[in-house]
C-alpha cells in the first residue's frame, strides 16, 4: 500500500515536471519586457515561475545586466536561485516578504553547504513596475547587476552564456526569515531544492537599456 501510493506520488511528480512549461517565451505586458521562462516544482503541483531577461547586445565571455522575475504562490516563505546551478560560491538571490507582505531581495553567497552570507557584489533594484501580489501569488521583478558573472575563489571568472542554456538552481523553505524586514537576516534552511537549463537565447531584448532605464524611474 505505502509503496503503491510512494510510486503514484513520484509518477505525479514526474509527470508535472515534463509538462511544465521549459524555456518558454514570456512577453510581459507590465514591463515590457521579454523573459526566457521556467516553471519548477517544489511539490507535487505546486511551483515557482523563474524569468530572466537579459540585453540583446551582450558579448560571450562578458559581465551583463539582468533582469530577474519570479511568480511565487503565496505559502512560499523564502524562495532562492544559484545563478550558477548549485550552492556553494555563486550569486544566490533569495526573496521573501516582509511584515508589510512587500518583496525583500537578499543577495547571498555560501562559501559552502553553509548558511549563506551578505554578498556585496551583486546588486539589486526592486521595479515597482512588475512588482505585485494577489490572493494566491506574489511576483517580483528587479534589475541585477553582479548576477551573470563573479570571481571563483582562485580569482578565476565566470560568465554565463548570453547564447545558450545555464545551470540554474532554486531552494524553497515554507518559513519566512527569523527578521523578515531585513535583507540581512538569517534563513531557515531550505526544504527542497531543484535544478533547470534557463535558456538565455531566448531572453535577448533590443531596447533593454531604454527599458531598464524607464522601469527605475517609476514610469
Amino acid at each position: 500500500m505505502l509503496w503503491t501510493l510512494w510510486f503514484g506520488l513520484l509518477a505525479a511528480l514526474l509527470s508535472r515536471t515534463v509538462t511544465a512549461q521549459a524555456n518558454a517565451i514570456y512577453r510581459d505586458p507590465d514591463t515590457g519586457l521579454i523573459f526566457s521562462s521556467n516553471y519548477v516544482l517544489y511539490r507535487v503541483n505546486q511551483g515557482i515561475t523563474y524569468r530572466v531577461a537579459i540585453p540583446a547586445s551582450v558579448q560571450s565571455y562578458t559581465s551583463y545586466d539582468a533582469v530577474i522575475q519570479a511568480v511565487i504562490p503565496n505559502d512560499v516563505g523564502w524562495a532562492g536561485i544559484a545563478w550558477a546551478g548549485s550552492m556553494p560560491r555563486n550569486p544566490l538571490t533569495v526573496a521573501w516578504r516582509n511584515s508589510q507582505n512587500q518583496p525583500v531581495l537578499s543577495s547571498r553567497w555560501a562559501g559552502g553547504h553553509i548558511t549563506p552570507q551578505a554578498y556585496n557584489n551583486a546588486q539589486y533594484t526592486l521595479f515597482k513596475t512588475g512588482t505585485k501580489s494577489n490572493g494566491t501569488h506574489w511576483q517580483y521583478t528587479a534589475l541585477c547587476k553582479g548576477c551573470t558573472s563573479w570571481t571563483t575563489d582562485t580569482g578565476a571568472s565566470r560568465f554565463l552564456s548570453p547564447r545558450g542554456g545555464n545551470r540554474m538552481a532554486f531552494a524553497y523553505s515554507p518559513n519566512r526569515p527569523s527578521s523578515p524586514n531585513s535583507p540581512t537576516s538569517t534563513i531557515p534552511i531550505h526544504d527542497v531544492h531543484g535544478y533547470w537549463q534557463h535558456d538565455f537565447s531566448g531572453a535577448a531584448n533590443q531596447d533593454f537599456d531604454a527599458i531598464v532605464e524607464r522601469l527605475a524611474s517609476g514610469i
